[in-house]
């Protein structure tokens, strides 16, 4: 909406002959103080061109142009020529799009291109860490803010589930005589797998040929041994039931599971391709890509034992994803760590002559910092007594948010559900508020407090809103509204912001950065806080009206914080 109204000064002014559209558009601001308008126009550019003062030219314009419908005047004022909107207006035209569009409200129409987004990717055969929150979250916001931008979005997990790590597994599963029937191994647990991991690290440091039994089992594992493969595939489906669970709490969905076991038979095709363009490079008894023109270090494809590595694998399911989806772009969201790694595969890809190799994007982030026992940050474990494994911080998260609750609303119901969805939202929030690629400090009482910039805040002020509308008992209608009394300041910064969400949605888009979002949260949040504390709604003259407005706030801010990842819970 904001940008109609910025299209429509630009050809009004353009009219004029002095500037065209679009340099009219680069030229005009917001001002920070809106007693100066709602858009300006400075001509101090125009200075030199019309040789007059910025004064005189903003005097002559504000004669001459032609207010566009929905302005209610334009001021001259040292040099700015200032463009105030008709409030009425305003209100009659934002607020009926939001009720014909609803939650669809600011989005885009569809393009017809396709984004691929591959995050979470945590390895099988170990528990979900704190620290993978990041990409699953960014990730999971970034699949929602693409579709609201009019793509096509495929959600992709791509598991780490092959390699050496299996052959371990296997072998102190073997070693510990654990029992391989069927029904055995359809009750295994991640647990019982981590506990393997444990053991075997223990064993192997007194018996390091422990270490080449793992090689010998993996390469079985490899070779299709039908009996490595069950203890595989159980140790797989172990993982994957706790992921699902996890995954589900946390309201995050992936169209499909691929892991990285899913490329080995494309593996040789790969290899031959690189051979056939004559890019594959004997290297201290390895086969590498020279990146040396790139000033990038080799990428490794092959050790000398003939095994393939991360890299391999990432160039076979590029070839694959750009078969399979023809995506307009491709999104790795993995920690900023990974950095060198995702240049060498998408600068091998680019020698092996794929042009579409700079659709793909590398998403990269910071870490979680806890604060230590001396009181510095560092990455580690929580305060709260638990592992850093998520699950036990979203445990811990849910039981001092269910204290709250109870201290609170003890009437309150479906109060679990609840309590986990507000620590999903705080544990989320405290992440996406922060830019991505900034480290993120993670406070147990900042993180999961009612009031500042958190989760809990902002879900509080979407529940007020629907509590209005409970209270209330019906549902007011555009006809029943009078606009002119939504005209005061309050109500006005309310929809002034209402209107930023097209755009905001844009800029999260184009920088790949929720942040933007989180933050754009806030400033509804605190503008309906503001309204609802200035102007009372209920047994009011302005009563239809107000909730009028109260209504479509809630259904924007219900669609920002459902683009974000947070539960937009209507009581708590």
């Amino acid at each position: 909406m904001t940008n109609s109204f910025e299209q429509a000064i630009a050809a009004s002014v353009a009219a004029l002959g002095t500037l065209t559209e679009s340099e009219v558009l680069a030229l005009l601001a917001i001002p920070q103080d809106p007693s100066h308008g709602d858009f300006s126009l400075p001509c101090f550019t125009l200075a030199k061109l019309l040789r007059k003062a910025p004064k005189a030219i903003a005097e002559n314009l504000a004669t001459q142009v032609v207010l566009p419908p929905g302005f209610a005047k334009v001021v001259p004022v040292n040099g700015y020529l200032n463009f105030y909107i008709d409030r009425a207006f305003l209100m009659q035209q934002v607020l009926g799009e939001i009720t014909t569009k609803g939650t669809q409200f600011g989005h885009y129409p569809r393009r017809g291109e396709r984004v691929v987004i591959d995050y979470s990717s945590p390895n099988i055969g170990k528990e979900l860490a704190f620290h993978h929150i990041r990409s699953t979250m960014i990730g999971s916001s970034l699949s929602r803010i693409y579709h609201a931008f009019g793509y096509d979005v495929v959600r992709i997990n791509h598991l780490g589930d092959w390699g050496t790590q299996f052959g371990k597994l296997i072998t102190m599963y073997l070693r510990e005589g654990l029992p391989t029937d069927p029904a055995s191994l359809a009750t295994l647990e991640i647990k019982d797998l981590n506990q393997l991991y444990a053991s075997f690290s223990k064993v192997a440091k007194e018996n390091p040929e422990l270490e080449d039994e793992a090689r010998a089992a993996f390469t079985r594992l490899e070779n299709g041994d039908p009996f490595h493969r069950t203890l595989w595939t159980a140790f797989k489906n172990a993982t994957l039931k706790e992921l699902d669970r996890l995954y589900t709490q946390m309201g995050v969905v992936f169209d499909h599971y691929t892991g990285e076991s899913f490329f080995e038979p494309q593996i040789p095709a790969v290899l031959a391709e690189l051979e056939s363009k004559k890019l594959l490079v004997s290297s201290q008894e390895r086969e590498v890509v020279l990146l040396d023109d790139l000033d990038l270090p080799p990428c490794l494809i092959r050790k000398s034992d003939g095994s393939t590595l991360y890299a391999t694998r990432d160039l076979a399911a590029a070839l694959h994803r750009m078969r399979e989806y023809q995506f307009a772009k491709c999104l790795y969201v993995v920690d900023q760590g990974q950095a060198l790694h995702f240049k060498q595969v998408f600068a091998t890809l680019a020698k092996m002559g794929y042009d579409w190799s700079n659709r793909l994007v590398h998403i990269p982030f910071g870490l979680i910092l806890h604060l230590n026992e001396e009181g510095k940050w560092e990455k580690g474990k929580t305060r709260s007594g638990h592992s850093s494994l998520l699950r036990d911080v979203l445990e811990a998260a849910k039981e001092k948010i269910i204290t709250t609750i109870r201290e609170k609303n003890p009437d309150l119901e479906n109060a679990d559900s609840v309590a986990t969805q507000i620590a999903v939202s705080a544990l989320a929030f405290n992440d996406l508020k922060n830019r991505r690629l900034m480290d993120v400090k993670f406070d147990w009482d900042a993180a999961l407090s009612f009031e500042g910039a958190t989760g809990p805040y902002i879900q509080n002020a979407h529940v007020r809103l629907c509590s209005i509308g409970r209270k209330a008992g019906y549902v007011a209608e555009a006809s029943q509204v009078d606009w002119s009394f939504l005209t005061d300041d309050h109500s006005y910064e309310l929809v002034r912001i209402l209107t930023r969400k097209s755009e905001k949605i844009r800029q999260a888009c184009e920088n790949d950065e929720p942040a933007i979002l989180a933050q754009y949260s806030l400033e509804i949040a605190e503008a309906a806080h503001r309204f609802i504390h200035h102007n009372r709604v209920l047994g009011t003259e302005q009563e239809r009206s107000r909730l009028f407005l109260v209504q479509c706030t809630q259904i924007v801010l219900e669609d920002v914080l459902q683009l974000l990842g947070v539960f937009p819970i209507r009581a708590m």
